[in-house]
Protein backbone atom coordinates (compact mmCIF):
# COMPACT_ATOMS: atom_id res chain seq x y z
CA UNK A 1 0.00 0.00 0.00
CA UNK A 2 1.32 3.24 -1.38
CA UNK A 3 2.15 5.62 1.51
CA UNK A 4 -0.04 9.07 1.71
CA UNK A 5 2.68 12.15 0.71
CA UNK A 6 3.21 14.09 3.83
CA UNK A 7 2.44 17.92 3.29
CA UNK A 8 5.77 19.75 3.88
CA UNK A 9 4.18 23.50 4.59
CA UNK A 10 0.60 22.39 5.76
CA UNK A 11 0.58 26.01 6.69
CA UNK A 12 1.26 27.34 3.48
CA UNK A 13 -1.51 24.99 2.23
CA UNK A 14 -4.43 25.92 4.47
CA UNK A 15 -3.33 29.60 3.55
CA UNK A 16 -3.54 28.52 -0.06
CA UNK A 17 -6.96 27.37 0.56
CA UNK A 18 -8.12 30.65 2.49
CA UNK A 19 -7.64 32.37 0.00
CA UNK A 20 -9.88 30.22 -2.63
CA UNK A 21 -12.72 30.58 -0.04
CA UNK A 22 -12.07 34.20 0.49
CA UNK A 23 -12.17 34.66 -3.57
CA UNK A 24 -15.35 32.38 -3.75
CA UNK A 25 -17.31 34.35 -1.26
CA UNK A 26 -16.26 38.22 -3.34
CA UNK A 27 -16.71 35.97 -6.62
CA UNK A 28 -20.12 34.57 -6.10
CA UNK A 29 -21.29 32.46 -8.61
CA UNK A 30 -17.97 32.82 -10.32
CA UNK A 31 -16.05 29.45 -10.47
CA UNK A 32 -12.65 30.44 -9.17
CA UNK A 33 -9.81 28.12 -10.69
CA UNK A 34 -6.44 27.43 -8.82
CA UNK A 35 -4.19 29.75 -10.86
CA UNK A 36 -6.70 32.91 -9.96
CA UNK A 37 -4.89 31.70 -6.46
CA UNK A 38 -1.60 31.41 -7.67
CA UNK A 39 -1.68 34.85 -9.98
CA UNK A 40 -2.16 36.88 -6.17
CA UNK A 41 1.69 36.05 -5.56
CA UNK A 42 2.28 36.25 -9.57
CA UNK A 43 2.81 32.49 -9.60
CA UNK A 44 3.12 30.11 -12.58
CA UNK A 45 1.11 27.26 -12.41
CA UNK A 46 3.82 24.62 -11.28
CA UNK A 47 4.15 27.41 -8.33
CA UNK A 48 1.11 27.57 -7.90
CA UNK A 49 0.13 23.91 -7.58
CA UNK A 50 3.40 23.43 -4.66
CA UNK A 51 1.51 26.11 -2.94
CA UNK A 52 -1.51 24.49 -2.97
CA UNK A 53 0.03 20.48 -1.90
CA UNK A 54 2.12 22.55 0.63
CA UNK A 55 5.37 21.95 -1.16
CA UNK A 56 5.86 25.90 -0.75
CA UNK A 57 6.67 27.68 1.98
CA UNK A 58 4.52 30.99 2.07
CA UNK A 59 5.91 33.28 5.31
CA UNK A 60 7.69 36.54 3.62
CA UNK A 61 6.06 39.80 4.93
CA UNK A 62 5.78 40.89 1.54
CA UNK A 63 3.83 38.27 0.44
CA UNK A 64 1.34 38.39 3.25
CA UNK A 65 0.97 41.89 2.38
CA UNK A 66 0.07 41.31 -1.06
CA UNK A 67 -2.46 38.36 0.28
CA UNK A 68 -3.94 40.99 2.40
CA UNK A 69 -4.28 43.83 -0.10
CA UNK A 70 -5.98 41.79 -3.05
CA UNK A 71 -8.08 39.77 -0.81
CA UNK A 72 -9.01 42.99 1.06
CA UNK A 73 -8.65 41.13 4.85
CA UNK A 74 -6.84 42.31 7.53
CA UNK A 75 -3.12 41.69 7.49
CA UNK A 76 -2.89 39.94 10.83
CA UNK A 77 -5.68 37.57 10.17
CA UNK A 78 -3.16 36.31 6.92
CA UNK A 79 -0.23 36.18 8.86
CA UNK A 80 -2.29 33.87 11.86
CA UNK A 81 -2.94 31.35 9.20
CA UNK A 82 0.74 31.16 7.16
CA UNK A 83 2.12 30.81 11.17
CA UNK A 84 -0.25 28.62 11.79
CA UNK A 85 -2.38 29.82 14.92
CA UNK A 86 -5.55 29.61 12.63
CA UNK A 87 -6.49 27.06 10.14
CA UNK A 88 -8.52 28.09 7.31
CA UNK A 89 -11.91 27.56 8.30
CA UNK A 90 -11.66 29.67 11.04
CA UNK A 91 -10.10 32.19 9.42
CA UNK A 92 -12.56 32.32 6.82
CA UNK A 93 -15.08 32.61 9.57
CA UNK A 94 -12.81 35.32 11.06
CA UNK A 95 -12.93 37.13 7.45
CA UNK A 96 -16.48 36.60 7.19
CA UNK A 97 -17.34 38.59 10.65
CA UNK A 98 -20.08 37.50 13.27
CA UNK A 99 -22.94 39.46 11.44
CA UNK A 100 -24.83 42.48 12.64
CA UNK A 101 -24.71 43.55 15.93
CA UNK A 102 -27.28 46.70 15.55
CA UNK A 103 -30.60 47.28 13.36
CA UNK A 104 -30.00 47.64 9.60
CA UNK A 105 -31.34 50.91 8.86
CA UNK A 106 -32.66 49.67 4.53
CA UNK A 107 -34.19 46.66 6.36
CA UNK A 108 -36.33 49.03 9.24
CA UNK A 109 -37.62 50.54 6.63
CA UNK A 110 -38.69 48.00 4.47
CA UNK A 111 -40.31 46.23 7.14
CA UNK A 112 -42.02 49.82 8.34
CA UNK A 113 -43.54 50.09 4.63
CA UNK A 114 -44.91 46.34 4.78
CA UNK A 115 -46.11 46.93 8.23
CA UNK A 116 -48.17 49.78 7.23
CA UNK A 117 -49.12 48.28 4.05
CA UNK A 118 -50.71 45.31 5.71
CA UNK A 119 -52.55 46.88 8.84
CA UNK A 120 -53.29 50.45 6.80
CA UNK A 121 -57.18 49.95 7.28
CA UNK A 122 -56.97 48.78 10.66
CA UNK A 123 -54.95 51.07 12.45
CA UNK A 124 -55.52 51.93 16.41
CA UNK A 125 -53.33 52.94 18.44
CA UNK A 126 -53.32 49.33 19.73
CA UNK A 127 -51.66 48.23 16.71
CA UNK A 128 -49.47 51.73 17.00
CA UNK A 129 -47.88 50.18 20.15
CA UNK A 130 -47.44 46.77 18.58
CA UNK A 131 -45.51 48.87 16.06
CA UNK A 132 -43.62 50.20 18.17
CA UNK A 133 -43.21 46.38 20.00
CA UNK A 134 -42.25 45.02 16.60
CA UNK A 135 -38.87 46.98 15.99
CA UNK A 136 -37.74 46.69 19.41
CA UNK A 137 -34.61 45.10 20.33
CA UNK A 138 -35.16 44.76 23.90
CA UNK A 139 -31.55 44.89 24.45
CA UNK A 140 -32.33 45.48 28.27
CA UNK A 141 -34.13 41.83 28.58
CA UNK A 142 -31.46 40.22 26.95
CA UNK A 143 -29.11 42.01 29.55
CA UNK A 144 -31.35 40.56 32.54
CA UNK A 145 -31.37 37.04 30.96
CA UNK A 146 -27.44 36.50 30.53
CA UNK A 147 -27.42 38.44 34.12
CA UNK A 148 -29.54 35.18 35.25
CA UNK A 149 -27.68 32.71 33.52
CA UNK A 150 -24.02 34.02 34.84
CA UNK A 151 -25.71 34.42 38.53
CA UNK A 152 -26.72 30.75 38.24
CA UNK A 153 -23.74 29.62 37.57
CA UNK A 154 -21.82 31.82 39.97
CA UNK A 155 -19.25 33.22 36.48
CA UNK A 156 -17.67 35.67 38.05
CA UNK A 157 -14.33 35.59 36.38
CA UNK A 158 -13.41 34.58 32.33
CA UNK A 159 -13.42 32.65 30.47
CA UNK A 160 -16.63 31.48 30.37
CA UNK A 161 -17.06 27.55 30.18
CA UNK A 162 -20.33 26.90 27.92
CA UNK A 163 -20.47 22.98 29.72
CA UNK A 164 -21.78 24.90 32.95
CA UNK A 165 -24.61 26.46 31.54
CA UNK A 166 -25.27 23.42 30.23
CA UNK A 167 -25.16 21.22 33.86
CA UNK A 168 -26.93 24.19 34.83
CA UNK A 169 -29.42 24.05 32.79
CA UNK A 170 -30.18 20.19 31.89
CA UNK A 171 -33.13 21.32 29.30
CA UNK A 172 -30.15 22.14 26.94
CA UNK A 173 -27.76 19.85 25.35
CA UNK A 174 -24.05 20.23 23.62
CA UNK A 175 -24.34 17.11 21.32
CA UNK A 176 -21.14 16.82 19.12
CA UNK A 177 -21.16 15.18 15.64
CA UNK A 178 -19.27 14.07 12.91
CA UNK A 179 -18.90 17.14 10.77
CA UNK A 180 -20.43 15.59 7.72
CA UNK A 181 -23.29 15.04 9.76
CA UNK A 182 -23.87 18.54 11.11
CA UNK A 183 -26.50 19.95 8.46
CA UNK A 184 -25.43 24.12 7.93
CA UNK A 185 -26.51 26.62 5.46
CA UNK A 186 -24.24 26.99 2.61
CA UNK A 187 -20.94 28.16 2.82
CA UNK A 188 -21.45 28.27 6.55
CA UNK A 189 -17.78 27.60 7.72
CA UNK A 190 -19.11 26.80 11.62
CA UNK A 191 -21.65 23.88 11.10
CA UNK A 192 -24.13 24.70 13.86
CA UNK A 193 -27.41 23.24 14.03
CA UNK A 194 -30.68 23.61 16.85
CA UNK A 195 -32.84 21.24 17.34
CA UNK A 196 -36.35 21.94 19.93
CA UNK A 197 -38.41 19.25 21.60
CA UNK A 198 -40.95 21.16 24.13
CA UNK A 199 -38.75 22.91 26.59
CA UNK A 200 -35.93 20.93 25.05
CA UNK A 201 -33.07 22.37 23.13
CA UNK A 202 -30.41 20.69 21.26
CA UNK A 203 -27.37 21.85 19.84
CA UNK A 204 -25.57 20.12 17.52
CA UNK A 205 -22.20 20.83 16.13
CA UNK A 206 -19.00 19.24 14.58
CA UNK A 207 -16.78 17.43 17.23
CA UNK A 208 -13.17 18.76 17.93
CA UNK A 209 -14.24 22.37 16.96
CA UNK A 210 -15.58 23.11 20.50
CA UNK A 211 -12.58 24.40 22.18
CA UNK A 212 -11.84 26.98 19.30
CA UNK A 213 -12.91 30.69 19.66
CA UNK A 214 -14.98 30.92 16.35
CA UNK A 215 -16.91 27.52 17.79
CA UNK A 216 -17.49 29.15 20.80
CA UNK A 217 -18.89 32.12 19.76
CA UNK A 218 -21.33 29.91 17.18
CA UNK A 219 -22.16 27.88 20.41
CA UNK A 220 -22.97 30.95 22.30
CA UNK A 221 -25.38 32.24 19.93
CA UNK A 222 -26.94 28.85 19.10
CA UNK A 223 -28.29 29.08 22.52
CA UNK A 224 -29.61 32.48 22.15
CA UNK A 225 -32.39 30.24 20.08
CA UNK A 226 -33.22 27.90 24.03
CA UNK A 227 -32.88 31.32 26.36
CA UNK A 228 -34.57 33.76 24.34
CA UNK A 229 -37.34 31.92 22.85
CA UNK A 230 -38.42 31.27 26.52
CA UNK A 231 -39.18 35.02 26.78
CA UNK A 232 -42.30 36.50 25.19
CA UNK A 233 -40.43 39.68 24.61
CA UNK A 234 -38.96 37.90 21.55
CA UNK A 235 -41.11 36.62 18.88
CA UNK A 236 -38.67 36.04 16.29
CA UNK A 237 -37.27 33.10 18.33
CA UNK A 238 -40.70 31.51 19.34
CA UNK A 239 -40.64 29.13 16.03
CA UNK A 240 -37.20 29.22 14.99
CA UNK A 241 -38.05 26.70 12.18
CA UNK A 242 -40.92 28.42 10.92
CA UNK A 243 -40.49 30.61 8.07
CA UNK A 244 -39.58 34.55 9.19
CA UNK A 245 -40.17 37.48 7.24
CA UNK A 246 -36.75 39.23 6.40
CA UNK A 247 -37.28 41.75 9.46
CA UNK A 248 -37.70 38.84 11.85
CA UNK A 249 -34.84 36.65 10.59
CA UNK A 250 -32.51 39.79 10.53
CA UNK A 251 -34.01 41.07 14.29
CA UNK A 252 -33.53 37.47 15.69
CA UNK A 253 -29.69 37.30 14.10
CA UNK A 254 -28.66 40.75 15.93
CA UNK A 255 -30.59 39.78 19.11
CA UNK A 256 -28.89 36.12 19.04
CA UNK A 257 -25.48 38.09 18.44
CA UNK A 258 -25.96 40.28 21.06
CA UNK A 259 -26.96 37.55 23.29
CA UNK A 260 -23.46 35.73 22.64
CA UNK A 261 -21.48 38.83 23.32
CA UNK A 262 -23.27 39.94 26.41
CA UNK A 263 -22.85 35.87 27.51
CA UNK A 264 -19.05 35.45 26.54
CA UNK A 265 -17.60 38.87 27.46
CA UNK A 266 -20.00 40.85 29.88
CA UNK A 267 -19.31 44.26 29.84
CA UNK A 268 -17.84 44.93 33.44
CA UNK A 269 -15.43 41.95 32.99
CA UNK A 270 -14.21 43.55 30.10
CA UNK A 271 -13.68 46.36 31.59
CA UNK A 272 -12.02 45.10 34.87
CA UNK A 273 -9.52 43.18 32.69
CA UNK A 274 -8.66 46.62 30.65
CA UNK A 275 -7.20 47.80 33.64
CA UNK A 276 -4.76 44.66 34.27
CA UNK A 277 -4.18 44.24 30.63
CA UNK A 278 -0.20 45.41 29.71
CA UNK A 279 -0.89 48.34 27.77
CA UNK A 280 2.36 48.22 25.96
CA UNK A 281 1.36 45.55 24.27
CA UNK A 282 -1.64 44.82 21.63
CA UNK A 283 -4.68 45.28 23.96
CA UNK A 284 -7.20 43.13 22.07
CA UNK A 285 -4.74 39.98 21.88
CA UNK A 286 -4.54 39.79 25.32
CA UNK A 287 -8.20 40.11 26.24
CA UNK A 288 -8.85 37.66 23.80
CA UNK A 289 -7.08 35.24 25.14
CA UNK A 290 -8.65 36.10 28.47
CA UNK A 291 -12.05 35.76 27.34
CA UNK A 292 -11.25 32.52 24.81
CA UNK A 293 -12.62 34.40 21.74
CA UNK A 294 -11.19 35.72 18.51
CA UNK A 295 -9.12 38.93 18.08
CA UNK A 296 -12.02 39.69 15.64
CA UNK A 297 -15.23 39.29 17.81
CA UNK A 298 -12.93 41.24 20.92
CA UNK A 299 -12.09 44.26 18.36
CA UNK A 300 -16.00 44.37 17.89
CA UNK A 301 -17.52 44.07 21.55
CA UNK A 302 -14.76 46.43 23.18
CA UNK A 303 -15.56 49.40 20.65
CA UNK A 304 -19.23 48.69 21.26
CA UNK A 305 -18.62 48.61 25.41
CA UNK A 306 -16.16 51.69 25.20
CA UNK A 307 -18.52 53.51 22.82
CA UNK A 308 -21.68 52.89 25.34
CA UNK A 309 -19.05 53.75 28.24
CA UNK A 310 -18.38 57.33 26.13
CA UNK A 311 -22.58 57.93 26.27
CA UNK A 312 -23.30 57.42 29.77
Amino acid sequence: MKKATEVKYPNSANLFQFCRRVLDHKFGGIRVIDQDVGQILGFDPADCSHWKKGKKNIRSIQAMKSIAEHLGVDERLVVDVASGDLDETEAFYEFSGYGAFALDGKVIEAAKKDFYRRHAGTWTKDRENEFREFFNVNEPTIDRIVEAIHARINFQEAPLYLPEIVAAHPEVALSPAAPEGVRSPKDNPAPVSVSRKGAHTTINYAVGTEMRPYMRYRLAKAMATHFLAANPAFPSFQDAAGDQSEFAAHLADVQGNLFAAKLLAPAHLVRKEINNVNVAKDIVAQLSEIFWVSKTFMNRRLRDILSSSATI
